[in-house]
C-alpha cells in the first residue's frame, strides 16, 4: 500500500516539507506558512514513513525540520536535490547541546519562540538568496560557548588571506555572495571563489557550517 504524505496546496512558488514528530508544532507551522507569500505546496511529515515519501517528490525547495527531529534527515539526505534548502527550527531557550543534531549540513535556523508569517517569510527569502538565517541568541551562544580546545586550536591554525577574512566577516553576518561582491567591490564570480576557498579551508560543506566553525574557533575575534 502506498503511503500518501498529507499535502496542503496554495498558489505560490515554494514547495516545502515540514518535519516534526510534534503534531502541535507541525500544524502550527503549516498554518503560519499558509499566510506567507510565495509558499505553494506544504508536505506534512510526522513519521519516518512520511519522510521516506519525500524522495518521490519532483520538486522540493525547502525542508523545515524541528531540531529534536533533525536526525530524521540522515536517512533521506541523498534523496534531496542540490537546491533543496534545509532550515532547522530551534528552541532558543534550550541551546545548550549540539547546534546541529544531524550529520546533514543545514542552510539556516529559525527560532521557535519567534515564529510568525513575517519571520518565516524572511527566513525563506534569505535562505533562497544564499544568506544565513540565524537567531541572534544562537549567534551569541556560538560566540561565547566553550568548545573543544583541540578543535579550536586546529581551526585557529587556518591561514586566511586578508580578502578571505573580509569575506568571512560578511558571510558570518549573513550576506549573500552578491552582497559580499558589492561590499568588497568585486565580481559575483570573485565573491563565489572567495567563499568557496573559505569553505575549503574550514573543512565546511556549506556556508552555515563555515560560519559556525569560524565563530566557534574565534577566527574573527580581532575583527
Amino acid at each position: 500500500m502506498t503511503h500518501t504524505i498529507p499535502v496542503t496546496e496554495d498558489a505560490g512558488m515554494f514547495s516545502i516539507a515540514l518535519l516534526s514528530g510534534n503534531e502541535v508544532l507541525r500544524h502550527g507551522l503549516e498554518i503560519v506558512l499558509r499566510s506567507v507569500p510565495g509558499v505553494g505546496t506544504v508536505h506534512r511529515c510526522g513519521s519516518q514513513e512520511d519522510i521516506d515519501g519525500l524522495a518521490a517528490l519532483p520538486v522540493l525547495d525547502f525542508v523545515i525540520v524541528a531540531s529534536a527531529d533533525a536526525r530524521w534527515l540522515d536517512s533521506v539526505a541523498g534523496a534531496f536535490a542540490a537546491k533543496t534548502k534545509i532550515l532547522v527550527v530551534i528552541d532558543e531557550m534550550s541551546v545548550t547541546g549540539p547546534v546541529l543534531p544531524t550529520s546533514v549540513p543545514v542552510d539556516g535556523f529559525l527560532s521557535q519562540q519567534d515564529l510568525s508569517a513575517e519571520t518565516l517569510g524572511d527566513g525563506l527569502r534569505r535562505c533562497a538568496l544564499g544568506e544565513l538565517p540565524m537567531p541572534s541568541r544562537l549567534a551569541r551562544e556560538l560566540l561565547f560557548r566553550a568548545d573543544d580546545p583541540t578543535s579550536r586550536q586546529r581551526m585557529r591554525a587556518v591561514k586566511l588571506t586578508s580578502r578571505e577574512t573580509e569575506a568571512l566577516s560578511l558571510l558570518v553576518k549573513g550576506l549573500s555572495n552578491k552582497q559580499i561582491a558589492r561590499r568588497l567591490t568585486i565580481s559575483s564570480h570573485g565573491a563565489k571563489r572567495l567563499v568557496g576557498s573559505i569553505m575549503l579551508k574550514l573543512d565546511s560543506p556549506n556556508r552555515t557550517t563555515a560560519a559556525v566553525n569560524a565563530l566557534k574557533a574565534g577566527l574573527l575575534d580581532d575583527h
